[in-house]
């Protein structure tokens, strides 16, 4: 799944958690994970409304007292502890990486002698590893970033008062396309620079496909504008989701009746986190020698293959794995919007046999109810409701 990142209003740590937070990405099963690797941490997100539109602002609390100067190796080791699938860790690390080389070339010091002072409490800790999980639970494959907004004036940090951008960020943001802005403010932070270092795949003026969904995050500067992130489908699938048709996908599929429950859920939970994956089934039954068993199907794109395979491979052991290429039937389709619970969502719109019909997305639905403390179902059977009662009004 492609996105689009649009940093005119600028880029930080936590900018891009509230954007995450802002398309229905739930935090609360990262902080649990944080937590059993021993960084005691909050992420807290609330609705913000200024100029640039409806979105999100995001935070990180610890809950000690006091927080160590870290260097890059106690924050790599804490990843290393966190219970994250693979290419969620390698993004986090490297995103680490990036940051502590730009801040080592800033000051003209090994890497390892690297301290994370403003930078580098749990709050960055936080925002690298939170934005990596969050782009792989929204399954994303590709990021391109619109060009940095350009900003001078000056800070005052733990070095002294230094000119903006930060030395950091001014070294991750080489190469990388910039546009005057008029801004004599931070605009992009040294960890919203090494996001997108590591995270942008290509930089591009504007999104280019059908829209889809968009999150907007905002930071703690009483800016107008913040973060948005588009998803977007490439013209060429956009074509054929709006227009209906047959596609190539392939099913991979294995027998299980070696994992225990939690094993097997974990299995599931990481394969249908993964962007190489479109959808995973379970299909329980009765195996050889009677025992409990089952059948585990995944669909993937052709060109997805190998590496879905791979990761059932990891996440099950299993010694078997056939692989499948079938063509399926997609529906016209495209993104829309439906009115829920009072409130405008992300949804699905989509023909079927001259009729159309719209439901609304699954992580906005979740989101909502999850801000309501309700059940995802009080939401939809009073959207039923409300339509009856306009029906009989």
């Amino acid at each position: 799944m492609e996105w689009y990142w649009d940093c005119s209003g600028g880029i930080s740590g936590d900018m891009t958690l509230a954007a995450l937070a802002h398309l229905g990405v739930d935090f609360a099963p990262l902080t649990a994970l944080l937590a059993r690797a021993g960084v005691a941490c909050d992420i807290t997100w609330w609705p913000e409304q200024r100029a640039g539109g409806p979105g999100c602002r995001a935070d990180v609390q610890w809950r000690a007292e006091a927080q160590p100067l870290r260097h890059p190796a106690d924050i790599a080791a804490i990843f290393a502890r966190v219970a994250v699938d693979e290419p969620v860790r390698r993004r986090a690390l490297a995103v680490l990486d990036a940051l502590a080389q730009a801040e080592a070339h800033a000051h003209r010091i090994p890497v390892e002698d690297v301290h994370f002072h403003e930078v580098g409490a749990v709050d960055t800790l936080v925002d690298i590893l939170g934005v990596c999980w969050g782009m792989g639970v929204l399954g994303v494959t590709r990021v391109t970033c619109s060009p940095l907004p350009w900003f001078d004036g000056s800070i005052d940090c733990a070095h002294g008062r230094i000119s903006l951008p930060a030395p950091a960020a001014a070294r991750l943001m080489e190469g990388k396309p910039v546009r005057p802005s008029g801004a004599h403010e931070e605009l992009v932070t040294p960890t919203g620079a090494a996001l997108v270092h590591v995270l942008a795949d290509g930089f591009a003026d504007g999104p280019c496909g059908c829209l889809g969904r968009l999150g907007t995050g905002y930071g703690s500067r009483p800016a107008p504008n913040g973060l948005r992130i588009w998803e977007v489908t490439p013209p060429a699938a956009a074509d054929a989701q709006r227009d209906g048709g047959r596609e190539s996908v392939c099913q991979l599929e294995c027998h299980l009746d070696h994992l225990t429950g939690e094993e097997l859920g974990q299995a599931i939970a990481a394969l249908a986190a993964a962007p190489s994956v479109l959808d995973v089934l379970w299909l329980p039954g009765v195996g050889k020698k009677n025992r409990p068993a089952g059948a585990l199907r995944v669909i993937c794109l052709p060109e997805a293959r190998d590496e879905a395979a791979q990761l059932v491979l990891r996440h099950t052991h299993t010694l078997g794995l056939r692989m499948l290429r079938m063509e399926r039937l997609v529906l016209p389709r495209h993104a829309a919007t439906v009115a829920c619970d009072g409130v405008d969502m992300p949804a699905k719109a989509y023909e079927l046999e001259g009729a159309h019909y719209v439901r609304p997305e699954a992580d906005a639905v979740a989101a909502r109810a999850a801000a309501r403390t309700v059940g995802a179902p009080a939401l939809r059977f009073r959207a039923e409701d409300e339509d009856a009662a306009g029906r009989d009004a």
